[in-house]
């Protein structure tokens, strides 16, 4: 009988994978790796914004603190006012007083009118003064603080303000009938009929604070939180 060629088979090895099996397993776990890595970009992102955001609203109450019991013009200048009434010419007041030259003088809401405090290059309205900041509710430059709780110093050993933050106020006198409008600082409104005249002086104001961040190696800096309120005519 003739005999038999023998078959040979190719026998795979228990438990090795094939190139395909790699390369698809390298993929799905680098997807994964890259999920896991993007999550918590998201993550750091998020958090270190709602820090800013406690932070930001922090500076901005301790400014409306300062401010809280403040009149509207100051009480002993005269307020704001016209050199000649009759005429409703030569407006002065507004913005602070001539031997006010430091931020602890400023004892009336419309000397804050352009202020900030801290050196963010782009504010959001008019700059009429800059000091060291950001404060706190004293007037005091709010230090920066180590994570060990500490507070950092200079080379000459003095603290340091809190980085990147500045505090802008503006202060605008405002429509009584309407509090979104702002009026010129001079404005009067006349008497008409029955109704007397508005004085200058007669007006509510609207405080806004707005509190921006500027990282390190940032150009610009970012508004985090805007505080507003309004201070009626008493």
């Amino acid at each position: 009988m003739p005999r038999l060629a023998k078959r040979h088979r190719t026998r795979t090895r228990p438990g090795a994978f094939t190139l395909i099996e790699a390369s698809l397993a390298t993929v799905i776990v680098g997807v994964g790796v890259l999920a896991i890595v993007e999550a918590q970009q998201s993550f750091l992102q998020k958090n270190a914004w709602s820090t800013h955001t406690s932070t930001a609203m922090f500076l901005a109450n301790e400014l409306r603190e300062m401010t809280r019991t403040m009149p509207r013009h100051d009480r002993f200048s005269g307020g704001i006012y016209f050199l000649d009434p009759d005429a409703h010419t030569g407006f002065r007041g507004w913005g602070p007083e001539p031997d006010e030259v430091s931020p602890l003088d400023y004892d009336d809401l419309d000397d804050f009118d352009g202020v900030a405090y801290g050196s963010a290059p782009n504010l959001p309205g008019p700059l009429n003064a800059r000091f060291t900041g950001p404060v706190n509710a004293l007037g005091q430059v709010a230090p920066e603080i180590a994570w060990d709780g500490s507070v950092v110093v200079d080379a000459q050993g003095e603290p340091m303000s809190l980085q990147g933050w500045t505090q802008y106020i503006r202060v605008d006198k405002v429509d009584p009938n309407d509090f979104t409008v702002a009026i010129d600082d001079a404005y009067f409104e006349p008497a008409a009929g029955i109704d007397p005249e508005i004085e200058v002086d007669q007006f509510p104001v609207r405080v806004t604070v707005t509190i921006l961040y500027q990282g390190f190696g940032e150009a610009t800096a970012t508004v985090v939180a805007e505080v507003a309120w309004i201070v009626p005519a008493i």
